[in-house]
């Protein structure tokens, strides 16, 4: 299992925090709200002072697949997430430009309605990883990713996942039976007093985790 940590903050801090984790993390996920603050600018401080951390662009592409995704490719980055729920047409554009620079697609699942079959779709299409993710507005209810992980597992055995949404080294026991090939974690590492720490916990809870599979 990979590690990605989510940064949504400023650039400065995002930079503080990358620093602090480099050596535990195996992607670094340039958030939403990062690219809205900083544009994709981010990603090309990152890419200079992280050249061997793999970079993912959360742009959640919905429109202009092919445009969008190649802006993310060009300044630096190896994924880029469209929405499962975009048109087959932009996530075609969006896989046209991860092709022609050699890099990847993830899919985010957040407001797909029949999960297993569109994810087959996108799979179909040519994603390369999916990502079960519970958007941040529905964790304040409790809500959390297992059961769809658990869900999608069960139907794609074979497939690259991802897992998102208040994610912490608590909580990775519980992903451990569906194998997720890539957690995701933002605020338990980003707001954490010892960002480093944090990090490490949950990297040797999956340490942990992998031991007793």
């Amino acid at each position: 299992m990979k590690l990605q940590v989510a940064l949504d903050g400023d650039l400065d801090s995002s930079v503080a925090v990358l620093r602090a984790v480099r050596g535990v993390i195996d992607i670094a996920e340039i958030g939403t709200p990062l690219i809205i603050r900083e544009g994709l600018r981010a990603a090309r401080v990152l890419r200079r002072e992280f050249p061997d951390l793999a970079l993912l662009a959360d742009l959640k592409i919905v429109d202009a697949g092919e445009h969008e995704a190649a802006l993310a490719f060009e300044a630096g980055c190896e994924f880029v997430t469209v929405l499962g729920v975009a048109q087959d047409s932009t996530i075609r554009g969006a896989l046209r430009a991860a092709a022609r620079f050699g890099r990847q697609i993830m899919a985010d699942l957040m407001q797909v309605d029949d999960l297993v079959a569109r994810s087959r779709e996108l799979l179909d299409l040519g994603c390369h990883c999916l990502c079960v993710h519970t958007a941040t507005d529905l964790q304040a209810s409790g809500a959390n990713p297992v059961a769809d992980l658990a869900r999608l597992r069960a139907a794609l055995p074979a497939v690259c996942l991802a897992v998102a949404g208040g994610l912490d080294a608590a909580t990775v026991p519980a992903l451990a039976p569906y194998r997720p090939d890539i957690i995701i974690v933002g605020g338990a590492i980003v707001t954490a007093p010892d960002p480093a720490s944090a990090a490490r916990a949950i990297r040797a809870r999956l340490d942990q985790t992998l031991d007793g599979c």
